[in-house]
Order: C-alpha cells, then sequence, then structure tokens
C-alpha cells in the first residue's frame, strides 16, 4: 500500500514501538516526516523509515487539505490522533483503523 499525507500509521520499531502518527511530509528515498501534535510537533516532525511503520487505512481528508495549503497545527493532529486512540482501545474499531494489507507486516 502506497502512503500518502494525511495518513495514520503506527510506529513499529524503536522507542516509540506502537505510537500512533500522522504523515505530514515525505523525505527522499524511503523516509517519511510523523507529527503526533505533542513530543513530535509539525514544527518538529520526527522523521522515520516507512519500512518501520504499519500503515492503516485512515487517510483524513481535512488534514491533507492543512498539510497542502501549509497550516496544519498541533491541536489538530492531537485531536484526531485522540479520537482514533480512544475507538481503539474501545475494542471498537473505526473501518479505517483495520490495518491495511502491506507486504512484510
Amino acid at each position: 500500500m502506497d502512503m500518502e499525507s494525511g495518513q495514520v500509521v503506527k510506529s513499529l520499531a524503536g522507542r516509540d514501538k506502537g505510537k500512533l502518527y500522522l504523515i505530514i511530509g515525505f523525505v527522499e528515498g524511503d523516509r517519511v516526516f510523523l507529527a503526533d501534535g505533542r513530543c513530535r510537533t509539525v514544527n518538529n516532525p520526527k522523521k522515520k523509515n516507512l519500512k518501520h511503520l504499519q500503515p492503516y487505512r485512515c487517510v483524513i481528508p481535512e488534514i491533507k487539505e492543512r498539510i497542502r495549503q501549509g497550516n496544519l497545527n498541533d491541536n489538530m493532529v492531537r485531536n484526531i490522533l485522540n479520537n482514533l486512540l480512544s475507538a481503539e482501545n474501545a475494542q471498537d474499531y473505526p473501518r479505517c483503523l483495520r490495518i491495511s494489507s502491506s507486504d512484510g507486516c
């Protein structure tokens, strides 16, 4: 599955294993910029290798548009991830949080 800006991903490796992020940009090669709105802000995103991420089907259109316009803020990222995380913890998975089929994961 190809990843895109505004997509929800889960970290599979590193100290942040299991943490949800939003993809906010791409770097040369197989790396992306990730933000969670708390530790990794929009202004200080985490750079992570694609093979260390589990993509979800969730692509948030409003986030994608704000990334394109350049006016994404940490509060929006936090709110979206908190809503998705609370649904995941309640075992009431939204359709978009079901793991997509990807190679090797």
